[in-house]
């Protein structure tokens, strides 16, 4: 259950990679207008945030209380759409309420679990099965809210006026730039591909016409 909702608390950009905070090209001061922007648009009370000095690209809500940016991703990100749609993501997992969804989800499976396990008999396979079948509800649940707030973004961005493709370009600059998502058992972010698709698709249902910049490998 703890796991459950740790995947959750740093849901959606945790991946590896190194980057210098002193090449970022996103300030501190464009993080805090961007989360002032999306708070104001999302209309919900500001959350505290925090910069972290951390060399891992990654932003994350935490309990829906608080929200934290990593130096590692304004080393990443290049454009103010970008940090815009990130915290815009991120807003979506506080607004939507998806730690309290996750706590509820983590007890539901919990008991289904201790269920499951006795109607099995409690040995060893028992115990396997249980497990597997937990760790796969979790994973599921996670991903429907990944996609949620990746919805949430994108939708904002069209709310306040924003360009929309800062989500996905930063999507596809952690995707290009630090390969695959951080391990976490059964990966709690859709695939990469997948959910840079929808994302795409999301984005050009609202507007047709719209370009999508250009996104290239660091140090290319």
């Amino acid at each position: 259950m703890k796991k459950f909702i740790s995947i959750i608390l740093l849901a959606g950009f945790a991946i590896s990679g190194l980057y210098a905070a002193s090449e970022a090209a996103i300030s501190e001061a464009m993080v805090r207008q961007a989360w002032h922007d999306v708070s104001k648009i999302a209309e919900m009370e500001p959350l505290p945030l925090t910069i972290e000095n951390n060399n891992a690209p990654n932003a994350w809500v935490t309990s829906g209380k608080s929200v934290t940016v990593t130096t590692g991703l304004m080393a990443l990100l290049e454009r103010e759409e970008e940090i815009f749609g990130v915290l815009s993501h991120e807003a979506g997992h506080a607004k939507l309420k998806h730690y309290e969804s996750a706590v509820k989800s983590s007890v539901g499976v919990g008991l289904a679990s201790l269920l499951l396990g006795k109607i099995i008999g409690g040995n060893i396979a028992g115990e396997i099965a249980v497990g597997l079948g937990s760790n796969l509800a979790s994973a599921g649940f996670s991903r429907e809210k990944e996609v949620e707030a990746d919805d949430f973004a994108v939708d904002l961005a069209f709310k306040g006026g924003k360009d929309p493709t800062g989500i996905y370009t930063s999507l596809e600059r952690l995707s290009l730039h630090g390969g695959k998502l951080e391990p976490s058992g059964f990966n709690s972010h859709p695939p990469d591909d997948r959910r840079l698709l929808h994302v795409k698709n999301r984005i050009l249902a609202r507007n047709p016409n719209i370009k999508f910049p250009e996104v290239k490998k660091q140090g290319k």
